[in-house]
């Protein structure tokens, strides 16, 4: 290989003079990839404002009046008074994901809260004492759950009350790296291709791996003893459990496509965890149709307000492929989840494409003590590699070990992965 990019300036050439020629128009852009197998993808950066909207949305609601209401941002306006625009008739490219609602559902930024009911919630509504992790913050033991082997979840007892959580990524930060052998080789195999096709430098340009991300879940329902389904289909995740008065935690049950993990566990509570790449490919598309005995990719169920439902009404072919991918891969989801767990993957369950909070039952009467992260051990999915301690020391180790295993690959010498571009003598 060599660093001869002729084809690609010949490539942009070409796509300029068809621009310029009334030609080439842009692709309908997607939010992102929603398979299993881009966990360690960099997640979308969100802009600050999302962190503050609802706070801003309960202040125009209540003592904000007027002026507070004109200065929503116009997408929180449209969803709170019902006035959204009519999109029926716009072309797909003119209706646009905004900071609440992505292509593939609802984004909850901290401080908002994800939760059933209609009224918007925030952290102060839930919790007192509140101190969010941080990338540095110390935690406890990190201590292995066996993976289940079986596909066959424990039965929940009777008189336990199932309840869910299903999201792709969550939004607060975690002190923790955890990947796979298998999982170190793809990145690898990435690196390469970096480096050989696209000019990258093989160590400033190297991707990171394996970092989590945290989810706090609220549970007040006192109602009966709660069997937890925690469900992710994006980079792992640390679920940060905080059991209201009077609530009581029986078991917790981990589904995701990577590795995650749980905090502040009850002492009498059990755990399990299935990896959804012990039981199946990686997704492509129509992969989810046929019948499976173990369909565990935890899809989501497309809604008419998704900016992606949306652009497929409004007959752009991505989305209604995508849309159409969400949907099967739900229903194959469904049947599974229904047969081993005796509900429909929609019962007493939280949705969102993102969020950083969720409330599974009601609002307290009052806020009661939040549970941190800080000194707590966190029971993780069974790894190859679990990395804690502050972000800095972590992310050298890291890279230390795939720098090892690409010199290692390359014989020693990473300048052979980018040699110079061959010269031709033409005497």
């Amino acid at each position: 290989m060599t660093n001869d990019r002729r084809q690609e300036d010949f490539a942009q050439r070409l796509s300029r003079i068809s621009k310029e020629r009334g030609g080439g128009a842009e692709p309908d852009p997607a939010g992102r990839d929603v398979s299993d197998f881009d966990y360690n993808v960099p997640r979308e950066a969100h802009p600050v404002r999302n962190g503050i909207i609802w706070v801003v949305a309960l202040a125009a609601l209540g003592a904000g009046g007027f002026y507070g209401w004109q200065a929503l941002p116009p997408d929180l306006k449209a969803l709170i008074s019902g006035d959204g625009v009519d999109d029926a008739t716009l072309p797909p490219e003119e209706i646009i994901a905004t900071d609440t609602m992505s292509d593939e559902g609802p984004v909850f930024a901290s401080p908002a809260i994800a939760h059933s009911g209609a009224d918007p919630l925030v952290l102060s509504d839930i919790v007192t004492q509140v101190s969010l992790p941080t990338e540095n913050t110390a935690t406890g033991d990190i201590v292995p759950i066996s993976r289940n082997d079986q596909c066959n979840l424990r039965d929940p007892a009777a008189g336990e009350k199932v309840m869910g959580v299903r999201i792709e990524n969550a939004l607060l930060p975690a002190p923790l790296h955890a990947f796979s052998d298998e999982q170190l080789v793809d990145q690898l195999l990435e690196n390469v291709t970096a480096v050989t096709q696209q000019g990258a430098d093989p160590i400033a340009d190297m991707t990171l791996s394996g970092e989590k991300t945290v989810l706090d879940v609220f549970v007040t329902d006192t109602s009966a003893p709660i069997y937890l389904v925690l469900q992710n289909i994006g980079p792992g995740i640390v679920w940060n459990l905080n059991a209201g008065p009077g609530v009581e935690i029986a078991h917790v049950a981990l589904i995701g496509s990577d590795f995650s993990g749980v905090a502040n566990l009850p002492g009498t509570a059990t755990t399990e965890a299935l990896l959804v790449s012990d039981f199946l490919p990686p997704h492509q598309y129509g992969a989810d149709d046929i019948p499976r005995d173990c369909m565990i990719r935890p899809w989501r169920r497309p809604q008419p307000e998704w900016i992606g439902s949306r652009k497929s009404e409004a007959g752009s072919l991505r989305y209604q492929n995508l849309m159409y991918s969400y949907t099967k891969g739900y229903e194959a989801y469904d049947r599974w989840y229904t047969q081993t767990l005796g509900v429909n993957a929609s019962a007493n369950t939280i949705t969102a494409r993102d969020a950083a909070h969720v409330l599974l039952g009601p609002k307290p009467d009052a806020p009661f003590d939040y549970s941190p992260l800080a000194g707590q051990d966190i029971r993780m999915a069974e790894t190859d590699h679990l990395m804690t301690g502050d972000f800095t020391t972590r992310t050298a180790a890291v890279t230390q070990l795939q720098q090892t295993l690409l010199r290692a690959a390359a014989g020693g010498d990473l300048t052979a992965l980018d040699p110079p571009a061959m010269e031709r003598n033409s005497r």
